[in-house]
């Protein structure tokens, strides 16, 4: 399999520019819905393992709606427009359509902060696996992760990329079809899947946060995938790629298609981790334990390649070139880009390494950092000529400090944050009670009892500090409204853009259509 995906990536060492950053711009809409489909797999495998689903299933609705209209989203609403742009980055076209450098370093800043946690943690899933299947040091299989991203990206940059995506693609639909038969083979049915419990694997990863259990929960799970998949710059990405607009909108409405057919074989999938956790030593074990490793290894390395690409372009292209050098040859640049994906991923081998849980943590964030930053100002740039780059620095800061803020704040100073806003909270009135009693003893007990009456105080805090009782991870569905509103109030308070850069969103809308 790495031979394979190997052989995918490896291209001609010279290459066109555009080769590295936007594959030439050549990649038929179909082959690049399949590479969509196959990075964005592993976003959906996360959630759902780390609780979306459910333990019987319940969640499976919520989970592929809102990654369907996620990425339905992004070919309406962006995709096409990106490609009409013409860049390689989501950073440039927001430098360029804000007519200057103003969004620039942010929106650089915004992509590494929601990208490079869900690096490491390709590579510390990559170095489980390998200390699973073939007891290798975590370290050894971390490494070997770093070295296949490299094959997959670093001499051909995107073209590399799209080419072993694609062969991705091929092997997570070869493991798919072969899952749905060996089930059918040996139960007769895929009906034994719906009574797999995936809470003992759940609390090994440490994050549930992402089970629901009432309806504004439900809600703001397909909200946060919805927004945050249309946001994902490593997604967004690949609309540089295509020939033309309308090749741009249809990957990303192949890619749905695609990806719900890997869907279909979740079920499969499941039936087979049961029998490898059950069934140790016969030819069921042996079959369900290849299947579901190269299924694995697969899809992370799919969307490690494209994490790595991702923050590499950002870094070569829009920090180096076009803030620090824009006089810097070819050679010198695709030479800078090469240099910052062995970088970046080496630099992501650490926190894999040393900071496993603290990694985990981070990438549950990144759909909603993704969403909070990028979608307002990706969507109003596009479709409102009136929106001005002041506008879009405040919105886009707005949405990034207060997505941080209810992901932070109610765990480091919760008896600030739930004193501030605790008529949004979820607590009941018992527990409203008995923190409002806490803080009166605490202040009353003498300096013996203070510490103890402290701790109750709390952890009373910490159980109500929130809004509508939601988890941090989904601090977009408070971050991107505002992120909108920003964006049009300070637009309407401001100069308007020049008339270049309304015709240039003009032109955009008048290309794309």
């Amino acid at each position: 399999m790495a031979l394979l995906f190997g052989r995918a990536g490896l291209v001609r060492l010279v290459r066109p520019i555009s080769d590295f950053y936007a594959a030439g711009q050549l990649m038929p809409a179909l082959f690049n819905g399949m590479a969509i489909a196959a990075s964005y797999m592993a976003v959906l495998v996360f959630v759902g393992l780390a609780g979306g689903l459910g333990p019987y299933w319940e969640g499976v609705a919520s989970l592929l709606v809102g990654g369907g209209v996620g990425l339905i989203l992004a070919g309406i609403l962006l995709a096409p427009f990106l490609r009409r742009f013409g860049g390689y980055t989501l950073p440039d076209f927001l430098a360029e359509r804000f007519g200057g450098d103003k969004v620039r370093p942010l929106a650089v800043f915004a992509l590494i902060l929601c990208s490079f946690p869900a690096l490491a943690t390709v590579l510390l899933g990559l170095g489980l696996l390998s200390a699973a299947l073939f007891a290798l040091p975590v370290a050894v299989g971390v490494a070997a992760g770093v070295a296949l991203i490299f094959v997959a990206t670093l001499l051909g940059g995107m073209r590399s990329l799209s080419l072993s995506q694609i062969a991705q693609f091929a092997v997570l639909l070869t493991a798919s079809l072969a899952a749905i038969i060996v089930v059918l083979w040996e139960t007769g049915t895929m009906a034994s899947a719906e009574a797999i419990v995936l809470g003992e694997v759940i609390p090994t990863l440490g994050l549930d946060i992402f089970a629901q259990a009432n309806a504004i929960s439900r809600f703001a799970l397909i909200f946060c995938l919805a927004a945050g998949t249309a946001s994902l710059p490593f997604l967004l990405m690949r609309s540089f790629t295509t020939p033309s607009a309308a090749g741009a909108r249809a990957s990303f409405f192949a890619s749905a298609v695609f990806a719900g057919v890997l869907c279909l074989a979740a079920p499969a999938f499941a039936a087979l981790f049961e029998a490898a956790t059950v069934q140790a030593g016969d030819a069921l074990f042996m079959i369900a334990e290849a299947l579901l490793s190269v299924a694995a290894i697969t899809g992370l390395l799919a969307i490690g390649s494209a994490l790595a690409l991702s923050i590499a372009s950002a870094l070569s292209y829009d920090f180096y070139y076009k803030s620090l050098q824009p006089t810097a040859s070819t050679r010198r640049r695709i030479f800078v880009a090469r240099l910052s994906v062995i970088i970046v991923t080496g630099l992501a081998a650490i926190p894999a390494l040393v900071a496993p849980e603290e990694t985990l943590i981070a990438t549950s964030a990144a759909l909603s950092l993704a969403a909070s930053v990028f979608l307002p100002a990706l969507v109003l740039g596009v479709w409102w000529k009136r929106a001005t780059a002041d506008a879009a620095l405040a919105g886009m800061a707005a949405g990034l400090v207060l997505c941080l803020y209810y992901m932070i704040a109610p765990h480091v100073i919760p008896f600030a944050f739930y004193e501030s806003s605790s008529f949004l909270s979820d607590a009941s009135d018992a527990q409203a009670s008995a923190y409002e009693a806490l803080r009166h003893n605490y202040y009353l007990a003498d300096a013996s009892a203070k510490d103890a009456v402290l701790a109750d105080w709390e952890k009373t805090a910490l159980a109500v500090a929130n809004w509508w009782g939601l988890h941090g991870v989904f601090a977009g569905l408070f971050a991107v409204p505002v992120g909108f509103i920003v964006i049009i109030g300070v637009s309407l308070f401001t100069r308007a853009p020049s008339d270049d850069v309304q015709r240039f969103v003009k032109g955009l809308r008048a290309g794309a259509a």
